[in-house]
């Protein structure tokens, strides 16, 4: 599966890692970890019920509160943001 991270995310991370939220390796194991089994426990992998975007997904970074949001189509993945699970409620709570 390819990853592609957008620019909205990119920007997200960056200001986590800036701020010491996650660090670099948290983010870069979840996503390989992505790639070689996305069906892994730890990474709780679901579809979530959109009804403005059917092909969007969540996988949590693992001993954190953190999730990864992306839209999945014809095996590539956008990564769209990283948020906590606060904001993770906030942005499908109108979806």
């Amino acid at each position: 599966m390819d990853i592609i991270k957008t620019s909205q995310y990119l920007r997200i991370e960056k200001q986590l890692i800036k701020r010491y939220v996650l660090s670099q390796s948290q983010i870069d194991t979840t996503l390989e970890l992505f790639k070689q089994d996305s069906n892994h426990v730890s990474l709780h992998y679901k579809k979530m019920n959109c009804k403005k975007d059917r092909d969007r997904y969540s996988i949590r970074i693992p001993n954190t509160q953190y999730r990864i949001l992306m839209n999945c189509s014809f095996n590539v993945s956008y990564l769209v943001c990283v948020c906590s699970h606060d904001e993770y409620d906030r942005r499908n709570k109108g979806c």
